[in-house]
């Protein structure tokens, strides 16, 4: 009797002692939808590696305001964000021997040593079929008189710069000369009587009838056709701005080899295909067969390097001052 008091005494101390090994790993990430696609096949990664994951959700900001705090061991972000971060000196270098998913991926996914993209989207025009004809096929189909107060797209954020920058290449300016982009952007902003802050807002304004026509995202407009509004998307002769999901491992954090692994989980074969199934973002992968699966999103390496993306190394110091620009001479 003692024998079993004794082996069931080392069996209960070998499971608590394992149950206070396993670690937590905290990973700010957009929330939503983004965050459920990401918990999709997360059960797996925790089981190989003693770990629960515990998302919270973030904007980019937040993200990075939690970085410097030292609160998290993993961030989403974006262009904007990520390379203040690296600025910043935040964010651990990705080690190519535990990130050996990094090797599978579209070179413009590998942007930097210190984040990586998770996933690409595509911004162009979304337009009611029955009230824009012919359908839009140039973003400067949005400068038309016939669709005054009808048009609109959000407020200043990441895809507006790049709508910014676009304007000004397509009138002799760049990331360094931007005033061309400004003036081109307040021409259109006399089109706009609204400019969207949240993706449900602009659906309803469709939904109305008040907006016929605005910069969206592809996936958001899949995602309104499913809420019953009659949309269609089209991208510009003049290029898809380009949407980049980063991901970075913060420094300093206890668990970085568990944040390491996590990021190559990012990086998965699951974990992509189901970034193009659930969010219809476009995979960093470069070897994944979509078709087969019955995946309708825009693949490959001639989608991705077509995006337009402006450099944002340049462009990330100046978005004080082109913010303050905004607001005085475009959503005034």
């Amino acid at each position: 009797m003692k024998r079993y008091l004794v082996i069931f005494a080392l069996c209960v101390v070998t499971a608590s002692t394992a149950i206070a090994q396993t670690k937590d790993l905290v990973v700010a990430a957009f929330g939503g939808a983004y965050t459920e696609a990401l918990k999709k096949n997360i059960a797996g990664f925790e089981a190989a590696n003693n770990v629960k994951v515990r998302f919270v959700p973030v904007s980019g900001a937040e993200a990075l305001a939690k970085a410097k705090a030292g609160e998290v061991d993993v961030i989403h972000a974006d262009f904007a964000w990520g390379f203040r971060g690296e600025a910043q000196g935040l964010f651990e270098k990705l080690d190519p021997a535990i990130v050996t998913n990094l090797d599978s991926l579209f070179l413009k996914a590998r942007y930097s040593d210190y984040g990586v993209v998770a996933n690409f989207g595509q911004y162009g025009i979304a337009y009611n079929p029955k009230l824009v004809t012919p359908p839009p096929t140039s973003w400067f189909d949005m400068f038309k008189p016939q669709y005054k107060g009808k048009v609109t797209t959000a407020q200043f954020d990441d895809a507006n710069v790049e709508l910014l920058v676009l304007f000004a290449k397509l009138n002799g300016g760049s990331e360094d000369n931007i005033d061309p982009g400004f003036k081109k952007m307040a021409e259109l902003s006399r089109n706009i009587d609204v400019f969207y802050s949240q993706h449900p807002q602009l659906l309803d304004l469709f939904r109305s009838g008040d907006i016929v026509m605005a910069r969206w995202l592809r996936g958001r407009v899949t995602w309104a056709s499913g809420k019953g509004v009659d949309l269609k998307f089209v991208v510009p002769k003049e290029g898809a701005l380009g949407l980049v999901s980063t991901v970075h491992v913060v420094k300093g954090r206890p668990n970085k080899v568990l944040a390491l692994k996590f990021v190559n989980y990012l990086l998965s074969k699951e974990c992509e295909i189901e970034y193009a199934r659930a969010l219809g973002y476009t995979p960093s992968r470069a070897d994944l067969d979509l078709h087969s699966m019955n995946i309708d999103v825009p693949y490959g390496a001639q989608v991705i390097n077509t995006l337009r993306i402006a450099d944002w190394r340049k462009v990330t110091p100046k978005l004080g001052e082109w913010k303050e620009r905004w607001d005085k001479e475009i959503e005034r």
